[in-house]
């Protein structure tokens, strides 16, 4: 597969797709009710990974299973993720596998041939510093791949540790936006993103517009739309005026769109993923125009 995770994921936009990414948190209970409805689970989420990628290939650049919702059946599970980053690739999705690994040394080296190899990027913890990172970096220069480090999380709880002020006026988020960015420095193309990225909820739209700032080169992942309240209104202080910039996650609001007994849960999935992105576009050409 040719080029840089940033370069697809750039001419995926250039070519009309919007900047949104479809998160796979495959949850049993709200699975089809038709779909195998006497194999195991781990069948059942093969089989409806199946039918859903190609439906929202043409809508979507970009998915982001996460593996816990996968690990949770053990050696089985972790075969079902490996299928679903298999079969999304084949189609032309870019996989963003959500694993968030921060361990160093060894170890992380490990994680890091393991998960990118299976995806074009993954998501990071940042707090043992840069010896957690650097194997991952090490690995996305031999893969062109990418990773999103965790800058500031969508959940309620994150201000007891992001919001904490560190040397005087800056939070900890700050310092590691700071970070990120000088990761970024030197890697791919200085005209365009970096393979550094950072994750950063929409549930925090002011926040976004501060760390975008301080991450110049930094894709952002933006998680918190939908489910957890967000619109995609909160996640554009992330976009450059060229539409980039920013790739904007939903999961339940699109997998999971339908009563699982529907018989038409798949053209509900589609019309939930092209609704998404049609919004998405809409809102860029908003501020594109409010920009001009």
């Amino acid at each position: 597969m040719g080029g840089s995770f940033v370069s697809r994921l750039r001419d995926k936009l250039a070519a009309g797709h919007a900047p949104v990414c479809i998160g796979l948190d495959p949850r049993v209970a709200a699975l089809p009710e038709s779909l195998l409805p006497h194999a195991s689970p781990v069948e059942r989420i093969v089989a409806f990974h199946a039918e859903l990628l190609p439906a929202i290939a043409p809508h979507a650049p970009a998915v982001k299973p996460n593996i816990a919702f996968f690990e949770r059946y053990g050696a089985a599970g972790f075969a079902a993720y490996e299928d679903v980053c298999r079969r999304a690739r084949a189609v032309g999705l870019l996989v963003v596998g959500d694993v968030k690994r921060g361990d160093i040394g060894p170890t992380a080296e490990a994680y890091a041939e393991v998960h990118l190899d299976l995806a074009d990027a993954v998501t990071l913890h940042p707090l043992m510093g840069k010896d957690s990172i650097e194997p991952f970096l090490k690995r996305c220069d031999q893969t062109r791949g990418a990773v999103f480090v965790l800058v500031r999380t969508s959940n309620p709880s994150a201000v007891e540790f992001q919001s904490l002020r560190v040397g005087g006026e800056s939070e900890l988020s700050d310092v590691i936006a700071r970070q990120v960015d000088a990761w970024g420095r030197g890697r791919g193309d200085a005209t365009d993103f970096g393979p550094v990225g950072a994750v950063v909820g929409a549930t925090y739209p002011h926040e976004l517009a501060r760390l975008r700032q301080q991450m110049p080169r930094a894709l952002i992942l933006i998680p918190g739309v939908g489910a957890q309240g967000a619109t995609v209104a909160d996640t554009l202080a992330a976009f450059a005026p060229d539409g980039r910039g920013g790739l904007v996650n939903q999961s339940r609001g699109v997998v999971q769109c339908f009563a699982p007994s529907a018989r038409d849960w798949l053209a509900q999935i589609e019309r939930a993923a092209r609704g998404f992105a049609a919004e998405m576009r809409d809102a860029l050409r908003r501020i594109e125009g409010d920009r001009a």
